[in-house]
């Protein structure tokens, strides 16, 4: 059996993209109620922690095949706002019930920063890691471990401080204790490029489970350890998911990776879906959670890929440069 090596984790980003939306999505349709399986889903927002670390490793190569900023820029504009606000019409009309001027602003991502309408937190807190990645790339790229590790410490004091002395709200705290999974991700990727082997990766990953169990153990007290608890075992899921994706037979990786590639346009469509039933739009009896649950799932993926297909033909007319 071959053995786990660090760049598998960029070999196999398409297929950990795809697990971790599936099992976000088992976490929002929480109604799921099958053992074990409901066992699983109940931590299926530790899903994100994985889409952080690979994000960044992605961005990081992004930036190395071209590092003009602008081009960056370009891109990350045009693969997430324009199909954002598409996918965004359905819960504006239906959800929120926006006018025209409200439904341009809840989309812009401008909302979240002010506390005032907007769809979701996911998509303006990525939006913003986009924006500083190419700052964070450079810092990761002068390998200062010491400032480095300062600053990923500051973020981790701010979390811990939040949850003690400030009662912060929900979708600020889940962006502010991800920042560091993100730049996670760009250290694997110079990892990958130094050829530093596993050993760096190994360190974290044992270091995390004490700072772990102390947070997961303190969430009767501020409630939201339960959710960055997981941040510290994200080396652990990467390596267990990517030694399962490396020894599989193809025919479950290649619908997998078809699922991850389709991630950004499955989120929105199962948010829209998840919103309809947290704001009690549409009601589910007891006796059809289970099974609601699995066509709410399928009926997000497939209609996502779909979307994504479509889009990336319309999205390459935008991004081709032609004579």
């Amino acid at each position: 059996m071959q053995r786990f090596k660090i760049e598998d984790i960029s070999t196999y980003r398409s297929e950990l993209m795809g697990f971790a939306i599936l099992w976000i999505m088992s976490f929002h349709f929480e109604f799921i109620q099958i053992f074990p399986v409901h066992f699983l889903t109940q931590f299926g927002y530790a899903g994100v922690e994985i889409f952080m670390v690979v994000s960044g490793l992605g961005l990081y190569y992004s930036l190395e095949k071209d590092n003009n900023v602008i081009h960056f820029y370009k891109r990350r504009f045009f693969r997430i706002i324009p199909i954002y606000y598409l996918l965004g019409i359905a819960d504006s009309i239906i959800v929120y019930k926006d006018n025209l001027i409200t439904y341009l602003f809840r989309y812009s991502t401008i909302g979240y920063w002010i506390d005032s309408y907007y769809g979701d937190w996911y998509i303006p807190s990525l939006m913003m890691l986009y924006f500083f990645a190419p700052i964070i790339k450079k810092i990761v790229d002068k390998e200062d471990k010491v400032f480095l590790t300062i600053f990923i410490v500051i973020i981790l004091s701010i979390v811990l401080l939040l949850g003690i002395y400030y009662n912060i709200d929900r979708p600020h705290y889940f962006f502010i204790y991800r920042i560091p999974a993100f730049v996670f991700g760009m250290q694997c990727a110079l990892w990958i490029k130094k050829r530093k082997g596993l050993k760096p990766f190994t360190i974290l990953a044992v270091i995390g489970i004490p700072f772990f169990v102390f947070l997961y153990s303190q969430y009767n007290i501020f409630y939201y350890y339960r959710f960055s608890s997981f941040l510290f075992l994200s080396p652990i899921i990467l390596l267990f998911l990517t030694k399962l994706f490396k020894h599989n037979p193809c025919k479950i990786n290649l619908p997998m990776a078809a699922i991850g590639k389709a991630s950004l346009e499955i989120y929105l469509i199962q948010g829209f879906i998840y919103h309809l039933y947290i704001y009690n739009i549409i009601s589910i009896s007891k006796s059809l959670h289970d099974i609601i649950a699995v066509l709410f799932i399928i009926i997000s993926s497939i209609g996502g890929i779909f979307v994504h297909k479509l889009y990336s033909r319309i999205e390459s007319i935008f991004l081709t440069h032609r004579p």
